[in-house]
């Protein structure tokens, strides 16, 4: 094909030679703006997945509230329990205790969960570090670390009347995010019961397909019309998951203009690339190529511009995603950003899309160099030859 050829020799050779190192300018700063937006959008990625992760493998993906009596839940749970998208169903208790540190007072949560429940039970037991008692409270490791809990803990239970209680501290639990680890305890059901009063009780449901907790939530409803109150794990992270989605969206545009930015050298490049060959485009158009045939020609060095930008930019990408995600060094505060160490999670759904967007935006960088180069008369191109 004709039109490639005299692409590819008006492109990589010229009789000057700044010409061709304005070329290679125009490669370097798209690929280094396909992999800023690749390195970028897998860090959202990677923070988002994993912040989503973290939150569904131990959250409940529905919670189920009585508004009559606790009796009801046990009804609630024997119906849905039979149904086939339930993984999991129990009964569970959440209340606050203030722990005491020496001088320090911190408020935790306790979670009650129920240990005769086996589901339940390995569930948990799969975040446990440490068990090496048969009675008294699970902690975060977190929060041993941090006051250099040992075999008991002292707090003050949420009662009218405060009074200071020990408690065994039987294990500790990690599960990676940082308000859990770090504010939480677990023990058993009928133990929380007994610590206050005043506490929720709740029934946990997890599901097969966690995305598909509202429809779930309209089935138990349904079944259910009054005395229940059910809320979803989407529900209960609503605000979360819209910031983190904005804040990817905003983050994609920003990026698109950094490629755009960059797609201005193939602008550049292509100018000079005209005025230069005006020469050759009077001869073309003397031997019989039409206007289209070097708007075509024209065009094309931009599209190549563009893949080798797209290909040498996709590698250094997912190059360097590679390496943060195989040798992580770059630390986060975990009480941000829930997670320890800058996490790289690449979507080449992501990357394909990037791609295109690239292309596009060189294509169109390039029309109008084409267009002056397509107008140009073979006699003006040879008058001053």
């Amino acid at each position: 094909m004709s039109e490639l050829y005299l692409a590819k020799r008006y492109l990589f050779r010229g009789k000057a030679k700044h010409v061709s190192f304005i070329g290679v300018i125009s490669c370097v700063g798209i690929i280094l703006g396909v992999a800023t937006v690749i390195v970028a959008i897998s860090i959202l990625n990677g923070i988002d997945g994993g912040l989503m992760e973290r939150i569904m493998r131990f959250q409940y993906h529905l919670t189920v509230e009585s508004v009559v009596e606790d009796g009801h839940l046990d009804e609630v749970k024997k119906t849905v329990k039979e149904w086939e998208e339930i993984e999991s169903v129990s009964l569970s208790i959440q209340t606050q205790v203030f722990a005491k540190f020496e001088e320090t007072i911190v408020p935790l949560i306790v979670k009650g969960i129920d240990f005769d429940e086996n589901q339940e039970k390995d569930f948990f037991y799969q975040y446990v570090k440490e068990d090496s008692k048969t009675d008294g409270f699970f902690v975060g490791e977190g929060l041993r670390r941090r006051f250099y809990l040992d075999d008991q803990i002292e707090f003050y239970p949420l009662k009218k009347k405060l009074s200071l209680q020990k408690e065994n501290v039987r294990g500790s639990f990690r599960v990676g995010l940082y308000d859990i680890d770090n504010y939480c305890i677990i023990t058993d059901l009928d133990r929380a019961r007994e610590l206050s009063p005043h506490y929720q009780f709740f029934l946990g449901v997890r599901i097969k397909e966690p995305f598909n907790a509202g429809e779930l939530k309209k089935k138990i409803l349904n079944e259910f019309p009054e005395g229940i109150f059910v809320s979803t794990w989407i529900d209960t992270n609503e605000a979360l998951f819209a910031t983190l989605k904005l804040e990817k969206i905003a983050m994609f545009i920003i990026l698109t203009l950094i490629i755009s930015i960059a797609s201005f050298n193939i602008f550049a490049t292509l100018t000079v690339k005209v005025v230069e060959k005006t020469k050759d485009i009077g001869i073309l158009k003397s031997v019989g190529f039409t206007g289209k045939k070097i708007l075509f020609i024209f065009t094309l060095q931009g599209v190549i511009l563009g893949i080798i930008g797209v290909v040498g930019g996709s590698l250094l990408g997912t190059g360097i995603c590679y390496i943060l995600k195989q040798y992580p060094f770059i630390r986060l505060p975990e009480e941000i950003f829930f997670t320890e160490y800058l996490p790289v999670v690449v979507n080449y759904g992501d990357v394909f899309w990037i791609a295109v967007l690239t292309i596009f935006i060189s294509f169109v960088s390039s029309l109008i160099p084409a267009f002056k180069a397509g107008r140009l008369s073979a006699c003006e191109a040879l008058r001053y030859e």
